[in-house]
């Protein structure tokens, strides 16, 4: 089996689904510095100090493949709130199914699977492991990082006092004042 790597993106490898075995391909995908590196500025966090992914590609039949894999990783962003960085490790198992035909049925049923039991629609004969990873990586990501203890009262500036003193007391006192 020969991997491929497309340099358009962060991290590639391609697989030539005619040439993948009938009882399916692995692959350990390990993200180089150069790719962690990109992978890090895609998703707008401070770094990716690892990345490894365990993938295996099966095939299913009738022009359809299913992936199964386990992603580690560890993120460092900016927490939300203070700024600080703040560590994820990843640990995520994902299964996706492809599929080359438009509409995908249900062998038993006969009835049209939609919704997130639908395959992915196949574009070609080639499947990119590598990019499938990234976009695992990518939802895995906490959306809402947070330092452990920080409180946003804590960066906030103090409320107004009960005087009426604030950010729109001088238009409150416009309103009050009689027209001319």
């Amino acid at each position: 089996m020969t991997i491929e790597r497309n340099p358009d993106l962060e991290l590639s490898r391609r697989v030539r689904l005619d040439r993948v075995p009938q009882t399916g391909a692995a692959l350990e995908i390990v993200g180089s510095e150069h790719e962690r590196t990109a992978l890090a500025h895609r998703f707008g966090v401070l770094s990716v100090p690892e990345l490894s992914a365990s993938v295996t590609l099966y095939p299913e039949g009738g022009n359809r493949w299913r992936v199964d894999g386990r992603l580690l990783a560890r993120v460092v962003q900016a927490c939300g709130i203070t700024l600080e960085p703040v560590e994820q490790r990843i640990d995520e198992t994902f299964l996706l199914r492809f599929a080359g035909d438009a509409e995908e049925v249900d062998r038993e049923t006969g009835e049209l699977i939609v919704g997130s039991e639908a395959a992915e629609p196949l574009m070609d004969d080639v499947l990119d492991l590598g990019d499938i990873v990234a976009d695992q990586l990518g939802l895995a990501i906490d959306p809402f990082p947070r330092t452990p203890g920080a409180r946003l009262e804590d960066v906030l500036p103090p409320a107004p006092d009960a005087t009426g003193e604030g950010p729109f007391s001088a238009l409150a006192a416009l309103k009050r004042r009689p027209k001319e």
